[in-house]
């Protein structure tokens, strides 16, 4: 299965609007449902897959309820501080629109390229202000 970057950010998005703590300081966790219902334009294989290597690569802390030797349902409970500074330099659409664009020619990019990428074109916004 293919990672869809784009799916990505849609998710870490979604993810800094909705999670947070309640008045008790609890978790309010996101599941499945909730992002399939959000992001319609992904199919539930993707938004699992797309959340399973996010939690695996350290960008959101997630629960994941594995069965039968498949995902049954992942609850995120909240992007962790390498997801917000990834979250950060791909926000803005100007900035994500140069890197698809760049990712295209090359055919595909790591999360790390594209943080990286991001970057580089955000400092080159600031210099032009």
């Amino acid at each position: 299965m293919k990672l869809d970057h784009n799916c990505i950010r849609a998710i870490l998005l979604y993810s800094e609007e909705q999670l947070g703590l309640d008045e008790d300081l609890s978790w309010l966790p996101l599941d499945l449902e909730d992002y399939c219902d959000a992001l319609p334009k992904y199919s539930q294989q993707v938004i699992a897959y797309t959340l399973y290597l996010l939690d695996e690569a350290g960008y959101v802390d997630a629960h994941v309820i594995n069965a039968d030797g498949g995902i049954c349902d992942i609850s995120v409970y909240r992007l962790t501080y390498s997801g917000h500074e990834f979250i950060d330099t791909i926000r803005s659409n100007k900035i994500w629109g140069r890197i698809a664009s760049a990712v295209s020619t090359i055919g595909s990019a790591s999360l790390p390229i594209i943080q990286e990428l991001a970057s580089h074109y955000a400092i080159e916004l600031l210099k032009q202000q």
